[in-house]
């Protein structure tokens, strides 16, 4: 039978760090559900505010599409879209919790946007957008899930092309090894 020390060492070891990150998940998840519940609540439709001039302003839209109102109503297409990422995206960070920490917070930025999104898709029929670009009139109008969607892919993407290249290395690896062994591509 294990001691009481081994247990909490393991527990530490097994279960903190996904509580952790669970935390994180529901604490972006409240923020962004509490920003677009003050949005809706004290700016009506359709109205902007300016918050910097020339910078950025708030205007509350109900997007029932994609960006720039893609694929507009849509609403069940989205929601179906938006659990199966939130499925792999958690699968994907219970497996690589533990083995590549730097992915965790990325990959919980991208969950957190997608289940942000995904509550207002489901509970409202679409999505409260009111983070709008002052000097880029043409860019959508967005905001906190999005925000860390966003940050979570550039995250990532920063990760893979300067951090941990291993990827492609591999693949490099293996086929210069088939090349070397008379094999390879024909």
């Amino acid at each position: 039978m294990p001691k009481k020390t081994e247990i909490l060492r393991r527990c530490k070891e097994n279960v903190v760090p996904y509580l952790l990150w669970l935390a994180l998940t529901a604490v972006l998840v409240t923020a962004d559900q509490i920003s677009k519940y003050l949005i809706s609540a004290y700016l009506p439709k359709g109205e902007t505010v300016r918050v910097i001039p020339y910078l950025f302003n708030f205007t509350y839209v109900e997007n029932r599409g994609a960006a720039w109102g893609m694929l507009a109503n849509k609403r069940f297409v989205f929601i179906i879209i938006s659990a199966v990422a939130i499925i792999l995206i958690a699968a994907i960070l219970l497996y690589v919790a533990r083995s590549k920490k730097t992915l965790v917070v990325p990959l919980v930025l991208i969950l957190s946007g997608g289940i942000g999104n995904m509550i207002d898709r489901i509970g409202n029929g679409f999505v409260v957008d009111f983070i709008q670009f002052d000097f880029f009139k043409a860019f959508p109008v967005f905001n906190f899930a999005d925000c860390c969607v966003t940050i979570g892919g550039a995250l990532i993407l920063i990760y893979v092309l300067f951090i941990d290249r291993s990827l492609f290395s591999d693949r490099k690896k293996n086929k210069d090894e088939g090349n070397e062994n008379g094999g390879g591509d024909a």
